[in-house]
Parts: structure tokens; sequence; C-alpha cells
């Protein structure tokens, strides 16, 4: 990525200026710097963030400048068949959005000279941004703001994966692969929902200890212990209850379906790469009722989710000082994606202020 000086348009109908806080340094960034995910260029990228609102477009009546914000990456239009059935989540404008790097009209607001720069919905990366008022949500003044940015994307997908697509009550037991910044909120909201057999395997021995201080009962590193048999051995056989694959890779998918008991449920939050596929012995479906599926942002509601989550931090049950392990300037930010290449963090974060 390269820094470059651009123009940005003012916000039109339902729209709002906002400057950024902080934005966290995230996989779904750099698949699109890898080319491992398509994306319209040239695009400012960046999408899990907090923010001040600077300037409200027409028809912006729930937010005033000043106001301090949690972004969300996916759009909701609160009309398409997916809105308005009670998946916000996979609304068809915010999806087209995303694929097409423009704003819910279809047009862009920053500019290089005549070149029409695209965006990632958000666009954090960068000072300042024109983001649809529906993408931001606002937090009580005693939020920090490099906390709040974390719970844009990071937070809401693994806490979501637990709260809202496994549903863990008391006494489950679940396996959670990776303990990256997703991983590491699905351990926590597991943690609160009070599961007895929290598992968490990663390559990573110093992940694997922070999983530990976020609430993992047990962890495995799948250098030198099977998951899949230590998920057996810890439930008396059967498998547990729910699986969360954080990396996105068609190997440790296909080992949250192994390690699943009979009508378990493996859920999928990673992103693979386009055309991956995961194979598994067809004959298990009928014969286990085992259930695979995806988990999209967390099958979050953004502006639901936002404030349970912010309350849960401030009611010091959700960790979330403790997931930053560095920050950067936003001339560092090409180090930052080095680093969480590398292994190095559980999450970055570029700060502005």
């Amino acid at each position: 990525m390269s820094i470059e000086t651009l123009d940005v348009l003012p916000p039109r109908t339902g729209e709002v200026l906002v400057r950024f806080a902080a934005s966290g340094v995230c996989h779904s960034d750099m698949t699109r710097i890898e080319g491992a995910r398509p994306s319209a260029l040239p695009i400012v990228l960046g999408h899990e963030a907090s923010a001040y609102v600077e300037e409200v477009g027409p028809g912006v009546d729930d937010l005033i400048p000043g106001d301090r914000v949690v972004m969300s990456f996916l759009y909701d239009c609160g009309r398409c068949y997916y809105c308005r059935s009670g998946h916000p989540n996979l609304c068809e404008v915010g999806t087209g959005m995303l694929r097409g790097g423009t704003m819910p009209d279809g047009t862009t607001r920053f500019r290089n000279g005549d070149e029409e720069i695209h965006h990632m919905t958000v666009s954090s990366f960068a000072e300042k941004s024109v983001v649809p008022a529906r993408c931001a949500t606002k937090i009580p003044d005693e939020v920090p703001m490099d906390v709040a940015a974390l719970i844009g994307c990071g937070v809401l997908t693994g806490s979501g994966a637990v709260f809202n697509a496994a549903v863990v009550r008391p006494g489950d037991s679940v396996l959670v692969v990776g303990a990256g910044g997703v991983g590491l909120n699905a351990v926590q909201a597991a943690a609160i929902s009070g599961a007895s057999v929290i598992l968490v395997s990663d390559l990573n021995e110093e992940k694997l200890a922070m999983a530990c201080d976020f609430g993992a009962t047990h962890t495995v590193n799948p250098s030198n212990t099977d998951p899949v048999a230590m998920a057996r051995e810890l439930t008396g056989g059967r498998g547990v209850d729910f699986a969360i694959e954080a990396l996105g890779h068609k190997v440790t998918i296909r080992q949250c379906y192994d390690a699943i008991r009979p009508a378990g449920k493996a859920i999928v939050v990673g992103a693979a790469e386009i055309g991956s596929c995961c194979e598994i012995e067809s004959l298990t479906l009928p014969f286990t009722e085992k259930v695979l599926t995806g988990s999209m942002y967390g099958g979050a509601r953004p502006r639901l989710d936002v404030e349970r989550l912010v309350n849960l931090y401030l009611d010091k049950k959700l960790r979330l000082d403790e997931l930053i392990s560095q920050t950067y300037r936003l001339d560092q930010i090409n180090e930052a994606f080095h680093d969480l290449h590398d292994g190095k963090l559980a999450r970055g974060l570029i700060r502005y202020e």
C-alpha cells in the first residue's frame, strides 16, 4: 500500500463524514492486498474502526458532529429480503458494495484528481472518509477509542459466531481453531456463555498462552497433537458440541467437522481463498446429522450487537484492551501487515490521535 493525498467529496443523503481515531489491522484487508479475494482497484482499504462524526448529510437525524462511533463494514439497507428476514449481515446492497467498492448508490466519494478511488465501505486506512450513516453506531464517552475500533470487526465476528451462530449454553463444549483476533473473541464469548470445555488449537505457543488468559480451558498445538483426538478425549469420545474455524483453511475446516459430535455444529468464520474446496465424507451427513455452516460477520445486527458488546466491556466481562498487541502510525501500515502475516499480532492497531 502507498500513502496518497486524496480529495473527499461531501456526504450525500444518508451519509456522514468521519475522522478516524483508530483502525484495526485485519486479515480481511490482507487477503485483498495479496489478491486472494478480488477487489475493485484502486481502493482505500480498512474496515475495523472507531471515529468521530464531523459532518452529516441530508436525512441523517440520529448522529451529530462530535459523536463517537464504531464502524460496521457491512451496510444493511433495511429493505432487501435478507434485511427483512432478520439477516442484515447478508444484505444484498451491503455485499454488493463490498464487491464493487462503492457507496450504496453505486458511486464513490474519493478522488485522486479526476480518478475515482474505491471504498471498502468504511475505508479506515485514511484520516477521513464518507460512510453510510447506517454503518456508524454511537458509543458512550467512557469507551476508549482504541478498543472501540476492534468491536467493528474482530469482536463482532468472533463473539457473534458463539452468541449468534452457535448459541453456546452453559456446560457446552467448544473447539476454537485459530487464536488470532477473531478466535480470541470466540474464546472469551464461549467463556462468558458458560462453556465447560473450551479447547483452542493454534501453531503459535504465545497465542495459545494468550487464549488461556481469555478463558480457554485446554490448548493444543496441532504440530504435535491431533486436535480432533483431543476434542474427543475431552468429551468422553463424542466430540465437541461446537467448533469455530477462524483461519479459513480447508484442512482446519475439515478438522472442525471431524471434531464435532453427532448433531454438533462446525461454524466457519475464516475466509478461505476463492476456489478453495473442503471435502467431507458424504455418508456422515445423514448418519451423524453433523452441521457444517458459515458465519458471515458473526451474524451481526451491528447497532444492537455493538451496544451489547459495549455493555459487556463496561461491566468488565469482555476483555478488549488486552487484544491490542501493538500500535502503529499510518506511515507504518505496511510494517503492520508484515507483522500480521508473520503471526506476531493478536490485533494490531493504526492510531490517528
